[in-house]
């Protein structure tokens, strides 16, 4: 599957564009929410949670908003993607644009607002004068493309199957949430009684946030076999969302 083609280079700068700009569109703040909403949502929950999980999470604030930025691009992108081609139908009825450009550019313009709050940790951690692990920090790419890999495969099996099925953005809203309580955002995974480690660990969200901390925030190198095993799992998943989004594709035209 050729996701992309110099000739749609054009589509795709504008849909992100849209995509980045609507998000924001007729509010006073603008792009700014994207700097204020994280740092609000931080500050209460570090309120509510700091003191119960003080003792056992060292510099709380960090360590919530490391896996808040990787969570809230996850859900935030697949909430775009689930709605990119059904949502476009009218675009798509006119030309005859290829369709996984729609939803590349909802992983892309998601991805921008990653940056800007992954850029919020430098602040964040001077304020609360966490330790800066220079020498492991750059590797935090590693588990980012994790993520891109991940997110572009779920992205490409929703976007395809909402079409079809339209209680699926009904069921994710539940599922999204049984997935945040299953990547240890704002609390510790000793906190979890052994034999529920396993629903964890089988969360690959939970792996990249994990290594995403590890090298941001604790200033250690992670186990390579947890990584190859995440990447395995983000590709595979990438894979099976290229197959059924190129095998429905081309019948999406009978359902709109």
């Amino acid at each position: 599957m050729n996701l992309i083609k110099k000739n749609e280079l054009f589509l795709l700068e504008e849909l992100v564009k849209r995509n980045f700009s609507s998000k924001y569109k007729d509010s006073v703040l603008g792009i700014f929410w994207s700097v204020l909403r994280p740092l609000l949502m931080v500050a209460l929950l570090t309120v509510v949670f700091s003191t119960m999980f003080n003792r056992s999470i060292a510099n709380y604030p960090v360590y919530l908003l490391t896996g808040r930025t990787i969570f809230r691009y996850f859900t935030a992108t697949i909430g775009l993607s689930m709605n990119a081609i059904k949502g476009n139908k009218n675009i798509l009825q006119k030309i005859d644009a290829p369709k996984h450009i729609f939803v590349l550019a909802a992983v892309i313009s998601e991805f921008l607002n990653f940056i800007i709050s992954a850029l919020l940790l430098i602040p964040v951690m001077l304020v609360t004068h966490a330790e800066f692990y220079f020498n492991t920090i750059p590797f935090a790419i590693i588990p980012v493309i994790a993520l891109i890999i991940l997110v572009t495969g779920v992205s490409l099996l929703l976007s395809i199957l909402c079409v079809y099925y339209t209680d699926i953005q009904h069921l994710w809203g539940v599922v999204s949430q049984m997935i945040m309580y299953a990547s240890a955002l704002f609390y510790p995974m000793e906190l979890i009684p052994e034999p529920y480690h396993s629903f964890l660990l089988l969360n690959p969200l939970f792996w990249i946030i994990d290594q995403f901390r590890d090298y941001v925030m604790r200033g250690v190198m992670h186990d390579p076999l947890n990584i190859l095993n995440t990447y395995l799992v983000a590709i595979i998943i990438l894979i099976i969302g290229i197959i059924v989004f190129k095998k429905y594709e081309h019948k999406v035209a009978i359902k709109f």
